[in-house]
C-alpha cells in the first residue's frame, strides 16, 4: 500500500468570492446610510432652530406692539434727567445692547466712567475755545490808505509828520546872504 500512489484532489471551497467590484459596494452602503442619517440630522437641527427664530421673532413683535405705560416714560425721563445729548446717545445704545434698564445702566460703574472722562474731554475742549468774541480792532492803516481819504490840508500834515513834505515859504527870520538886491 505504500507504493500506491495516492491521488489527491484539492479541496475547492464551493462558495463564490465576492469580486473586487461586490467589495466596494458592499463597503459603500453603510456609508451612504451614515450620509443619509447625518442630512436627516441636519434637517432636524435646521428645523428646530428655524422654529426658535420664529418663535423669538414673534415675541419680540408681540414686545414692540406693547404701548409704553406713564410708569415706563416717567422712569425714562429720570434716567436722562442731566445728560447732554451724546450722553444719552451712549446711554440709549447701551440699553439696547445689554436690555438693562436706563436707570440701572446708569448707576453702573461703566457709565459712570465713561461719563468722567466724556466730561473731562469737553472740559479741555471748551478750554480752548474761546469764551467771549474779541472785538475787531482797526488795524494801523498804512499812509498810502490814510491819504486817499483824506483831504488837501489833511494830506499835507500827514506829509509833514511823515517828513516827506517840506514848506516851500520863506521863513521870516532867514537871512539873505548873496543876494545884494533887496526887495
Amino acid at each position: 500500500m505504500e507504493n500506491e500512489e495516492q491521488v489527491v484532489t484539492p479541496e475547492v471551497d464551493t462558495e463564490v468570492q465576492p469580486s473586487e467590484t461586490e467589495h466596494q459596494v458592499v463597503a459603500e452602503e453603510p456609508a451612504f446610510d451614515k450620509e443619509a442619517e447625518a442630512r436627516r440630522q441636519l434637517t432636524a437641527r435646521a428645523k428646530a432652530a428655524e422654529a426658535r427664530a420664529k418663535a423669538a421673532e414673534e415675541q419680540l413683535r408681540r414686545v414692540n406692539n406693547v404701548p409704553l405705560a406713564v410708569e415706563d416714560y416717567i422712569d425714562i425721563s429720570t434716567s436722562l434727567e442731566g445728560l447732554d445729548a451724546r450722553e444719552k446717545a451712549f446711554l440709549a445704545e447701551q440699553h439696547k445692547l445689554s436690555g438693562k434698564p436706563l436707570q440701572e445702566i446708569r448707576t453702573g460703574e461703566d457709565f459712570q466712567l465713561w461719563q468722567s472722562a466724556y466730561r473731562t474731554k469737553v472740559e479741555k475742549e471748551n478750554a480752548l475755545r474761546p469764551n467771549a468774541t474779541q472785538a475787531s480792532e482797526e488795524a494801523p492803516k498804512s499812509l498810502v490808505e490814510r491819504l486817499k481819504n483824506a483831504s488837501l490840508a489833511e494830506k499835507e500834515e500827514l506829509l509833514k509828520e511823515a517828513g516827506l513834505y517840506k514848506e516851500n515859504r520863506r521863513r521870516s527870520d532867514s537871512v539873505n546872504i548873496g543876494n545884494t538886491r533887496t526887495r
